[in-house]
């Protein structure tokens, strides 16, 4: 069994509804960046099939709680003003500090999905290599649906990094 480096310059590809060949026609197999590609046909796939889902269930309104409530507004007295309400001074101060403390919640908020997604993506090297580098390939028969880029695995786990830690 010869072992044989491959690049990613494109040889590598997909023949006869899958098998995994180099320059068109040598079947090769890795053991880690086919399960990387499986790994990632199932992340990809998720990502694909999860936008547009709602996984938070909406309060059911319902007939009383609809009539408690109009009987509520129509009870209510509207009261009498006696003294007027002062008028909010300007607070520029302020609003620059409300304005940087939301810009630190959001590079919170943003580096904590970097953190996760990083994380989630170490079980990807082997295809970060393959397309920096390159890899080795054993001859074997292996068949694959799809050869997914280190890119689409990404973007999809970007997207949908809270729900594949679940």
């Amino acid at each position: 069994m010869t072992k044989q480096f491959v690049k990613n310059d494109g040889n590598l590809s997909l023949v006869n509804g899958g098998y995994l060949v180099v320059n068109g026609e040598n079947p090769v197999t890795n053991a880690d960046f086919v399960l990387a590609q499986q790994r990632a046909e199932y992340v990809v796939t998720f990502a694909k099939l999860a936008k547009g889902k709602n996984f938070v269930s909406n309060k059911v309104d319902s007939l009383q709680d609809l009539q408690r409530e109009v009987s509520e507004t129509i009870a209510k007295n509207k009261p009498t003003v006696f003294v007027t309400m002062p008028v909010a001074t300007e607070t520029p101060i302020t609003d620059k500090l409300k304005a940087e403390a939301l810009s630190f919640m959001n590079f919170q908020e943003g580096s904590s999905k970097a953190q996760k997604v990083n994380k989630f993506l170490q079980e990807f090297t082997v295809l970060s290599e393959f397309e920096e580098f390159g890899l080795f390939f054993d001859e074997g028969v292996v068949k694959l649906n799809q050869i997914y880029t280190l890119k689409e695995v990404v973007d999809a786990v970007s997207e949908t990094v809270d729900l594949l830690n679940k």
